[in-house]
């Protein structure tokens, strides 16, 4: 039995339920003890991860395995792990693939002969010595674990209580809460384990202050034509320029709406300049007339406000996010624009050479240099990254906020921009 001792400037997990304070002791494989004050000890035993066996899942051809594509897209998915564009990955379980000439008990295919397996990802291809056809259908069995969040509570009569989410893929919900619970602990259940973890552990910190102020005076300062419009009815062009995030079309719709709700006046025009899979650069460089053109469809529509979101940014380091970001603010007022620049939301950790959910400062150069640019050239920062980074607090893994467990944001995701955003501008 280990306790896993937590403080609110470490991984801990103890935390603080109103008066009192409760203690989780994880004991392995699946028990979880909660202590608050002088009470005695309760235990909540977790379900392990939902476990779905599949059989015969016809793939009406196996494509060649590329291994020079992006991992998330080489050779065929297993079609019950598939998520918004991709697989929900680690959700393989090790050792159950079979990938067979027909259904039932038919002959199967040798892995490294006659197929390739990324079982981290849950794709594969057929190699260049398979002896799969190429016409030919086939079948696969295999095992994932669907990923779940449940919570654990101190409900109304003080008793620990296990509140089980819905397992799913991709977009992953917290269970509903009955009336007089207090959540203490969420459990991630992000694919097959045989045992918790104190990575599948999300204390709920009550209380917790917000990264952001409700509202500012950055608006006052930074964006005044703006807030003049909206306050006084005058027609606004904002062009929200993006990647593919920008180019789901949610946050932008969300934030005029918040912003219409609170300015009753505001008369909005929207404008969408997004690029999925590429960067700023891409955009900038896209020749004139094409299906991209920078100055076409950020620069012509003489916008009063520009809304930078560009996680496909985040190779730049803080050199290349003052020398890059320099040049396109200057196109950006040589219209006469104002800008906000909105700080990305968080990836796969792995992606940020991360090894962990439970993180309170961005680990991406790229995020620390855009915190460095927006003040030193007065620039308005909608610092939607700090929310991102708090969520663990919060008891909730961000990654369950990715639609396609990457870096597509689903909608709750896409409301912490919003919720960045407004908080640059005041009550009224």
């Amino acid at each position: 039995m280990s306790f896993l001792a937590v403080s609110l400037c470490s991984l801990s997990l103890i935390s603080a339920v109103e008066a009192g304070t409760v203690r989780v002791t994880l004991s392995p494989p699946w028990t979880l003890e909660l202590m608050e004050g002088t009470a005695a000890a309760q235990q909540v035993i977790v379900d392990a991860p939902d476990v779905v066996t599949v059989h015969d899942e016809r793939h009406d051809t196996l494509p060649v395995w590329d291994p020079n594509a992006a991992s998330i897209f080489r050779g065929a998915r297993f079609d019950q792990m598939a998520t918004a564009e991709c697989t929900a990955a680690g959700t393989l379980v090790p050792g159950t693939v079979r990938i067979k000439s027909g259904p039932g008990e038919a002959a199967a295919y040798t892995e490294g002969k006659d197929y390739a397996l990324d079982p981290f990802w849950g794709r594969f291809g057929r190699t260049e010595t398979s002896t799969v056809p190429e016409d030919k259908p086939v079948y696969v069995d295999y095992s994932y674990a669907k990923q779940r969040l449940d919570s654990v509570v101190l409900d109304a009569s003080g008793n620990a209580v296990l509140r089980r989410g819905t397992p799913a893929m991709g977009v992953v919900l917290p269970p509903e809460l009955q009336a007089g619970d207090r959540p203490v602990v969420n459990v991630w259940m992000p694919g097959p384990a045989a045992a918790l973890s104190e990575e599948n552990l999300f204390p709920v910190t009550p209380g917790l202050a917000p990264a952001l102020p409700a509202s500012s005076d950055a608006a006052e300062k930074l964006l005044p034509n703006t807030l003049r419009k909206l306050r006084s009815g005058e027609k606004l062009t904002l062009v929200a320029w993006g990647d593919s995030v920008t180019n789901m079309g949610i946050w932008q719709v969300q934030f005029v709406a918040k912003l219409k709700e609170r300015f009753p006046k505001a008369d909005i025009k929207l404008i969408t300049a997004a690029w999925g899979g590429r960067g700023s650069r891409n955009y900038l460089e896209a020749p004139a007339g094409g299906e991209k053109d920078f100055v076409r469809d950020v620069l012509d529509p003489k916008p009063d406000l520009v809304v930078m979101e560009w996680v496909n940014d985040a190779y730049l380091d803080e050199a290349g996010v003052q020398s890059h970001y320099g040049g396109i603010l200057s196109r950006l007022r040589g219209v006469g624009a104002e800008v906000i620049i909105l700080t990305p939301h968080l990836v796969r950790p792995d992606w940020m050479d991360m090894k962990t959910l439970k993180f309170d400062e961005d680990p991406r150069p790229y995020v620390k240099g855009l915190r460095q640019f927006a003040p030193a050239n007065r620039v308005a920062l909608a610092d939607a990254s700090k929310l991102w980074c708090q969520a663990w607090r919060r008891g909730l893994p961000y990654i369950a906020y990715l639609e396609n467990s990457i870096n597509h944001p689903d909608a709750r995701g896409h409301a912490l921009f919003t919720e960045a955003l407004m908080s640059l501008f005041p009550e009224k």
